[in-house]
Formats: structure tokens, C-alpha cells, sequence
């Protein structure tokens, strides 16, 4: 429930964003959990999502499911004329057979700015609706969860998120997630894709976490899960056209008290889709015309330049300006070089000037050298220094390096399993 600080948090928030409140049931006051589905021209998607949520077992709370369907003011009038088709369907067929425990919401926004419109504005008005919900009923530690339109969830799905969020202390979680690697329902290429994209992603977090990077998490809007009053604390939503869900995600995790719920799983649809210039469905769509993307990934060594760095970092506090330069002849060339050509070191200044102790220092350095920087430097990097790595071949020198026998590994498939049990076995947790 709220205490006076989160209601002045929450209450802020809404003021600077109103929230659209046309509601089509009456909110159940007992609710704890809401999740949020962005709805956009996914007839053949929705119906099979929101079964999977049906099949769930039934948490000990209210649950809500929140469909925003969305549409942008220069949309054709056949596509909203779907859309709205789509949601009378789903009124017709589900609101007479729903489970006590579960309430639907449609919210239907059809006239959407065209200069901000995408996932992220959809996700925003439907998790801005949330939180309005969840303020009404004075639940600040409500439980808003992001899902698409076209992802499944694992039967335990709803259980697992409210069982990790009876831990008070935690803020927001990813969620588990497995792409669907094999099947009939899309083109072979479709399933070799996806597996290298996804091999590509869990190499890369773990590369991430070899560095001692301490916010290494993966970020997809899909796999989200945080209270209400941590959603006003950072912002909210941003109305990014694509990758709204990293930007979220990089105010959200260093509130801090933030995990991982690896217990149960999304399963993510791997179709193309050219809806935004990057993530998995414009990684496919690349791919099966014939571009390379998604075969290629980051070099390893280029991680293990960038741990020296982190390692050293406390050393950093201790340097006048004048010695920054001949400090750097310390670290690796290619982190050398990005450091004194990104004016890394006047934002070292900055940031010493505002900490009085070396710890408070090592710890806010993350927020100079976040997963923005890390990005750039990573591109900086394999730009001028590196060339790119197989996936395949990274992923498996990575492991090598962490001591395990890589002598039985001759599929993509058989890798992505063991990156994945790797994750599934071990929770990631800041405090």
C-alpha cells in the first residue's frame, strides 16, 4: 500500500501525464498484477496470447489484462476498421467467460501522434492507465507487466512474477525468455535466424557480466515486470519509436533492487516485421533477405578490454587531470583510444567533484559509463580495432574461457541450450 512519499511520486507523475481513464469494466479493487499488451494490427497474434494468459494458473491476487489497441493519426481507415473489428471479437467471445480472478480492459487510442508513434507510446498509455488504476486503489507496489501481442507465456507465468514480487524490496525484474527455434509455422531461414539472434543476445550478456558490468540484464519490452511506484519514480514509459524497452530498462535498473524471474518464460514470436529499425523483428527481416546481421556479434576480446578498465576504475579517483593521459598507456589500446577521443575524462572530473569517498565514486562510475557508452564503445571499437566474430565462434570461445569442455558443441542449438540453462540456473540480483 502507499506511503506518503509514493503517493506524492505517483501523484506528480500523473499530473505531468495524464492517463487515459475510459475504462470499459469497473477495475477490481483487489487487483495486484496488470499486464499491459500494445496492440497493433495483430488479429492473427492477440487471440493465441491472451488464451496463454487464460491458461496461466490462477495467482493468489486480482489480475488485469490491459489491451491498448493503437493506431497512429495517418493510418488508413482499413486498418482501424481491423482493429476495431478485432476488439469487438474479443468482447463477444471472452467478457461472458472470463475466470473471477481476471479482468479485461481494452483502451482504444486510434489517433495517435504520428510524430511519437510506436511500441513505446502504446506501451505508455497503457502502463500510464495502470498506474492510474493502481493509484486509485492506493496500491503503489501494484505489479505492472509488459507483454506483446504475439509472445506466449508458460503456464506459471502469472504465479512466478507475483511470488518474486512478495519480496518488498524488489523495484522491477526481467523475465525469462525462449524465441521458438523450430516448428512449421514460419520459413526454415525464420528458425535459423532467430537462433543466432537469440545465441547472439545471451552472448552478450554474459560477456556483459565478465566485464563486472553491474547492469548487465537483457532488455525486451516483452519480459518486464516492476511496481507501480518505481514506473512514476523513473518517468515512466518513453515514447521512443523503437527501443523504448532499453531506454526504460537503463532508468529503471540502477534504481537498483532490480532481478531476474527465470523460473517460468515468455515465448516471443520470431517473425519479420518492419515496423522499427531494429530488435529481433528487424533482425529476421534483415536476415532472410540475405544481410549477415545476425551472424555476426561483438569480438570477445573487446570485453575483456573493457573489465581492465572496470577493474582499474577506482584508480581513476585518486589522478589529477594532468594524469589522465599517461594513466591510460595502463589499459588496452582500443579502450585507450575511446576514452581520450569521447571526452571521457572531463566527465571523470565532473563526477569525482560530486563524490567524497571512493566507494560512492566506483559505484555512480556506472552512471558515466552505462550501457549507452558501452555501446558506443563497442561500435567505436570494432569500427577502427576489431573485426566482428561468428556467433557461433564467440559464443563458444566465451564459454571456453569460463572453463567449460566446448569438445561436444557442433550445433547453434546445442549452444543456445547451454546458454540458456546457464541463465535459467543462475538469478542475477542488485541490490
Amino acid at each position: 500500500m502507499k506511503t506518503e512519499k509514493e503517493y506524492r511520486i505517483i501523484n506528480k507523475y500523473l499530473r505531468s501525464h495524464p492517463s487515459y481513464k475510459g475504462f470499459e469494466n469497473i477495475p477490481n479493487n483487489d487487483t495486484k498484477l496488470i499486464v499491459v499488451i500494445p496492440v497493433y494490427n495483430e488479429k492473427e497474434y492477440i487471440f493465441k496470447t491472451f488464451e496463454s494468459l487464460l491458461s496461466c494458473y490462477k495467482p493468489s491476487c486480482a489480475v488485469e489484462v490491459l489491451m491498448v489497441f493503437n493506431a497512429s493519426e495517418n493510418d488508413t481507415g482499413i486498418l482501424i476498421e481491423n482493429q476495431k473489428e478485432t476488439v469487438r471479437l474479443i468482447r463477444e467471445h471472452y467478457n461472458p467467460n472470463l475466470p473471477g480472478w481476471l479482468t479485461l480492459q481494452i483502451i482504444e487510442c486510434y489517433n495517435l501522434p504520428s510524430r511519437h508513434f510506436g511500441a513505446g507510446l502504446a506501451r505508455k498509455v497503457g502502463m500510464d492507465a495502470a498506474l492510474t488504476h493502481f493509484n486509485s486503489i492506493g496500491r503503489s507496489d501494484g505489479i505492472i507487466v509488459s507483454l506483446d501481442a504475439d509472445t506466449l507465456v508458460k503456464p506459471n507465468y502469472l504465479t512466478e512474477i507475483y511470488n518474486r514480487f512478495t519480496d518488498k524490496s524488489l523495484n522491477g525484474a526481467c523475465i525469462y525468455f525462449e524465441h521458438p527455434i523450430k516448428g512449421s509455422d514460419f520459413q526454415p531461414e525464420v528458425y535459423d535466424g532467430i537462433r543466432k539472434y537469440e545465441l547472439h543476445l545471451r552472448y552478450y550478456l554474459q560477456a556483459l557480466r565478465i566485464t563486472g558490468f553491474p547492469y548487465s540484464f537483457h532488455t525486451m519490452g516483452s519480459a518486464i515486470a516492476l511496481r507501480a511506484q518505481a514506473y512514476a519514480r523513473i518517468g515512466g514509459m518513453p515514447r521512443k519509436q523503437a527501443g523504448e524497452d532499453f531506454y526504460f530498462l537503463q532508468k529503471l535498473i540502477p534504481l537498483g533492487n532490480f532481478g531476474e524471474i527465470n523460473k517460468t518464460a515468455v515465448f516471443p514470436s520470431p517473425r519479420p516485421s518492419n515496423r522499427v529499425i531494429f530488435g529481433t523483428g528487424a533482425a529476421i527481416t534483415r536476415y532472410i533477405s540475405g544481410d549477415n546481421y545476425v551472424e555476426t556479434t561483438y569480438n570477445l576480446q573487446s570485453f575483456f578490454d573493457l573489465k581492465e578498465l572496470f577493474d582499474r576504475r577506482m584508480e581513476i579517483f585518486k589522478l589529477e587531470f594532468s594524469e589522465y593521459e599517461s594513466w591510460s598507456y595502463k589499459l588496452p589500446g582500443p579502450i585507450r583510444s575511446f576514452l581520450l577521443n569521447s571526452d571521457f575524462f572531463t566527465e571523470m572530473d565532473f563526477l569525482k567533484k560530486e563524490c567524497s569517498i571512493i566507494d560512492v565514486f566506483c559505484k555512480r562510475f556506472y552512471e558515466v559509463f552505462n550501457s549507452f557508452k558501452i555501446v558506443k564503445y563497442l561500435n567505436y571499437s570494432h569500427a577502427n580495432f576489431y573485426s566482428k566474430s561468428e556467433v557461433f565462434d564467440a559464443a563458444l570461445m566465451l564459454i571456453e574461457k569460463l572453463g567449460v569442455n566446448t569438445e561436444n558443441f557442433f550445433l547453434e542449438e546445442e549452444l543456445l541450450n547451454f546458454y540458456r540453462n546457464l541463465e535459467k540456473d543462475n538469478e542475477s540480483f542488485i541490490s
